[in-house]
């Protein structure tokens, strides 16, 4: 869940933080939107976001899977081994 939050993060943060400054310093609403800067901005936190998962994953991708059982009344935990 927490990866699903800064992911979120990572693509809406430039366009927040716009749109907060926008409206602290009241700006003309006759001047363009940076659409393209800031969807370069989110783009790059995106992938940066994406490399440090990819890296700092701890699940091994080459492992067996071993589905959650019911055992007992208690249901045991899927691994990865």
């Amino acid at each position: 869940m927490i990866k699903k939050i800064i992911l979120l993060g990572a693509i809406l943060l430039p366009f927040l933080i716009y749109y907060i400054s926008a409206y602290i310093t009241k700006r003309d609403s006759n001047k363009k939107f940076p659409i393209i800067i800031l969807s370069l901005i989110s783009l790059i936190l995106l992938a940066s976001v994406l490399i440090f998962f990819r890296f700092t994953d701890k699940d091994p991708s080459d492992g067996i899977y071993i589905p959650p059982k019911f055992k007992n009344g208690k249901i045991i935990s899927p691994k990865t081994k």
